[in-house]
């Protein structure tokens, strides 16, 4: 099953489950935003060579949408969708011919003011998916364990129209030592530690229903 398929999926059971338990005084929010993402590093190997590169990811604009409904007075539930795509330092040599590399997080978690006034704050934070999906067709997709949190502020526009600024740090899960994106023969990618973190800094429109 394809990454698309999948969010789409979770994305059905959960809006069936939000009408199934939602009364006349439910909010149901739904934020479009537009990122810069960055961070990530890979250690990429050359078996023939025995040597061990340090790669970066490039810096780039990400996109997505989070849905927030209420859990209770004050507390959210949330799912956010956030993806981008992103290239390689350096060619990952000797599978890759293509750099290109996108990165999709899908989580599921939820919100907690931490101030009140004119400008609130409120932490967030969730647990889920990273895919990675290389570009070269020579390489395989990935699918890790992840989770996030961030800071968040709404300034109000309107009675249903809200303008989000936040910042979130995304951390997925590697066995030490792990490889991924293979082919038959090889990988390009070896990972040293259990973490992987990107962050993200972000923009977006919130509507209220």
């Amino acid at each position: 099953m394809s990454i698309q398929l999948q969010i789409f999926s979770l994305l059905c059971l959960l809006f069936i489950s939000i009408a199934a338990t939602a009364d006349e005084s439910s909010n149901v929010e739904i934020t479009p935003f537009v990122g810069y993402r960055f961070g990530g590093d890979f250690d990429a190997t050359n078996n023939e060579a025995e040597t061990t590169t340090k790669i970066k990811l490039n810096e780039d604009t990400s996109y997505g949408f989070l849905l927030a409904w209420d859990y209770d007075k004050k507390r959210q539930g949330e799912l956010l969708v956030s993806h981008y795509t992103s290239r390689f330092s350096q060619t990952i040599n000797p599978l890759a011919s293509n750099n290109d590399l996108a990165i999709t997080y899908a989580h599921i978690g939820g919100n907690v003011p931490i101030s009140d006034g004119a400008v609130p704050f409120f932490v967030s934070g969730g647990l889920g998916l990273t895919h990675f999906s290389p570009n070269d067709n020579q390489l395989s997709n990935e699918t890790r364990f992840s989770l996030n949190i961030g800071l968040s502020t709404k300034i109000p526009v309107s009675e249903n129209v809200s303008l989000r600024f936040g910042g979130r740090v995304y951390a997925t899960f590697f066995n030490s030592d792990s490889q991924i994106f293979c082919n038959e023969n090889n990988c390009a990618i070896s990972i040293s530690s259990d973490l992987w973190v990107q962050s993200e800094v972000n923009a977006g429109i919130t509507f209220s229903f």
